[in-house]
């Protein structure tokens, strides 16, 4: 969903993968951090044609070379019938030194 909560990305689950990551920035902004310190990615995919679509936008925000460990969970489908993809980040907080 976008900020005004509308779907995004109906049949494109790229569009939903970035408006993942654009939620996901958002909320580790707020929180003091930033996708750089995600250490940990759970990713629910209710098609596993899907897949590329998340590897290729991860791969544009996150270093491609030392990814956050991740799990990959194949769902029938998840809150909303139109969502394909869901994200859970375990991220630190950097100290404020």
């Amino acid at each position: 969903m976008d900020r005004e909560g509308n779907l995004v990305g109906k049949e494109d689950a790229e569009a939903q993968v970035r408006q993942v990551y654009a939620n996901l920035t958002t909320a580790l902004e707020a929180a003091g951090s930033g996708l750089e310190h995600v250490v940990k990615l759970t990713v629910y995919l209710t098609d596993r044609g899907d897949l590329g679509a998340f590897r290729t936008v991860r791969d544009e925000h996150q270093d491609a070379e030392n990814p956050p460990a991740c799990s990959l969970v194949m769902v029938a489908g998840l809150v909303h019938p139109d969502f394909r993809i869901e994200v859970d980040a375990l991220a630190v907080a950097p100290s404020a030194g």
